[in-house]
C-alpha cells in the first residue's frame, strides 16, 4: 500500500500544490471538488458537510499524473467506442494498468452520484481511503460532465503534465 499523500487543505496551498480545475458536481451543491496537482500526482481534492460529524471535512483521491493519459484513453477509446470501431467489448466494464507502482482503474456505472447517471468510478487501489482507511482512492464522474468539457480540460491538464 502506498502512502497517502496527506491532506490538502484547499484555502491554505503549499508551494507543490496547484489548482488546475474547479468540479461542479450539481448534485452535491455544498461539496467544493478541486483537481489539485501536487508534486507528480493529479489529486482530487473534496471539501464536503459530513452530517455524521455535523462539520465540515477533506477527503481526497490520489492519482498518479502519468495515468491520466491512459484513463482519457480508456474512456474514449475504450468504453465510448463500439468494439467495431475498436472500442472495448460490451462485457469488459473494468480496465486497470500499473502507474509509478500504483494500480489504477476505470470502471463504467450505471448509476454515478445518481440513480441511473451512467458515467465512470476512477481508483486507485494501492491507497487507502482518508475517511474509511480501506483501499482504494475513488473518483465518480458522470457522463455527461465529461461529455460537456470536463474531458477536454482533463485532456489539457494530461498534455501540459504527464
Amino acid at each position: 500500500m502506498k502512502r497517502q499523500l496527506g491532506l490538502i487543505d484547499q484555502a491554505n496551498l503549499e508551494s507543490n500544490e496547484k489548482i488546475l480545475l474547479k468540479l461542479n458536481y450539481p448534485m452535491f451543491p455544498d461539496e467544493v471538488s478541486l483537481l489539485i496537482k501536487k508534486g507528480k500526482y493529479l489529486v482530487l481534492s473534496t471539501d464536503f458537510y459530513s452530517k455524521l460529524d455535523k462539520c465540515r471535512m477533506y477527503s481526497q483521491s490520489e492519482f498518479p499524473l502519468k495515468s491520466l493519459h491512459w484513463i482519457i484513453d480508456r474512456i474514449e477509446n475504450g468504453f465510448w467506442k463500439k468494439p467495431t470501431d475498436g472500442g472495448l467489448s460490451d462485457f469488459e466494464r473494468s480496465v486497470s494498468n500499473e502507474f509509478e507502482g500504483e494500480k489504477v482503474g476505470v470502471n463504467v456505472m450505471m448509476h454515478c452520484c445518481a440513480e441511473n447517471m451512467h458515467g465512470f468510478n476512477i481508483w486507485n487501489s494501492s491507497r487507502k481511503d482518508y475517511i474509511a482507511d480501506i483501499p482504494p482512492h475513488e473518483w465518480n464522474i458522470p457522463d455527461y460532465m465529461l461529455k460537456d468539457g470536463l474531458l477536454d480540460e482533463l485532456k489539457k491538464i494530461a498534455a501540459k503534465y504527464s
